[in-house]
């Protein structure tokens, strides 16, 4: 059986581990050279999640915990309106994207059963490449295939841009993460670990230069004592869902499927669940002698695609819900909130929903 993975980008990495795992032989098509990711993005991981990783990956993970969440809104900056905690366990891991590529990277790297191939994925001479695998997964959004096979989508365009960036600040107990929904958008409170914070700003209307947005952090920033930044990185905010995830032998899969709004930190955790999904496809098909092709395609579009619409729309419906909500001065936030915040089975299942997703 042959397959091969499309894309320079840590989901392949850690589909490849799947496979390798069960004794596949894949090929990655990788447009240039590895090299270190230069980026200060991170991931947050939900505690099941972050399990898998660990187990798949043979190897402890460097993460920073953080046991509870408390959201704040425009009108309430200094009283949280929900918290959301978990009893002995953290509600989730705060990682670097470039470390945890690199520790993928090199467990692949010494594997017999990868071949890392370069070649230019944005021609159409990638189809001729592909055509006499088994199985392939195209994970990019922009090279050729992704354009001619894979452009169906439900979208929705947010008008706006995330901006990431880290600060050092003094040493500080620092095991709570913070989202306030500000006026301009929600901005996020990462803690990375007791001298270190992610910020994850996502704001509503054109691109804002950098010292707007350090002037819009330090207006809501009254938790840190600010020692350092780094520089902003920005990318534009969307809604995604492709509607058809294969052609011929090709699966679409990671963000190509599936693209939601970073306010709940899930792009990701939706991704890694889809792994879990494949792996245990494979390990069936393989159990019972069947071959790995584009039937794990199919099994894998009519056991997820509906439940990755959902929980997408759901995600999208928490950024409407608060969008309105500060249009009206947080009027239906401070009651339903605080309602809410007195029941203990609401954040219960609000933190399996955010862990699990709805594959329970």
């Amino acid at each position: 059986m042959k397959i091969c993975l499309i894309g320079q980008n840590l989901t392949n990495l850690i589909l490849t581990n799947v496979f390798t795992e069960n004794n596949l032989s894949v090929d990655i098509y990788l447009n240039k050279k590895t090299k270190k990711i230069k980026t200060n993005r991170t991931i947050a991981i939900s505690p099941g999640n972050f399990d898998y990783l660990e187990l798949l990956a043979n190897s402890r993970i460097n993460s920073w915990k953080s046991e509870e969440i408390k959201i704040f809104t425009e009108d309430s900056p200094s009283k949280e309106i929900i918290n959301f905690d978990k009893t002995n366990r953290e509600v989730f891991n705060l990682t670097y994207y470039s470390k945890l590529y690199e520790l993928f990277l090199k467990k692949i790297i010494k594997s017999k059963h990868v071949k890392l191939i370069y070649s230019d994925t944005s021609k159409p001479s990638i189809i001729k490449k592909v055509k006499n695998y088994d199985l392939v997964f195209n994970t990019e959004n922009k090279n050729f295939i992704s354009k001619k096979f894979f452009t169906n989508k439900i979208k929705k365009d947010y008008k706006g841009q995330a901006y990431t960036f880290l600060i050092n600040h003094k040493k500080q107990n620092n095991n709570t993460a913070i989202q306030i929904f500000t006026k301009f958008g929600p901005l996020a409170f990462l803690p990375l670990s007791n001298k270190q914070t992610s910020i994850v700003f996502s704001c509503k209307g054109n691109k804002m230069s950098d010292q707007k947005i350090l002037d819009i952090f330090e207006k809501y920033n009254s938790f840190y004592s600010l020692t350092k930044k780094t520089e902003i990185e920005k990318i534009s905010l969307g809604f995604e869902m492709l509607r058809n995830y294969t052609h011929n032998n090709i699966l679409a899969f990671g963000d190509l499927i599936h693209r939601i709004h970073p306010l709940a930190g899930q792009g990701f955790n939706m991704t890694i669940r889809d792994i879990k999904i494949i792996s245990k496809i494979v390990e069936n098909k393989i159990s019972l002698g069947l071959p790995i092709d584009i039937s794990v395609g199919d099994d894998f579009q009519n056991s997820t695609k509906h439940l990755n619409y959902l929980y997408g729309k759901a995600i999208d419906g928490i950024y409407e819900f608060f969008k309105l909500d500060n249009k009206i001065k947080n009027s239906i936030s401070k009651p339903v909130f605080r309602i809410l915040n007195k029941k203990s089975v609401f954040k219960e299942y609000s933190n399996i929903l955010s862990d699990k997703g709805l594959n329970l």
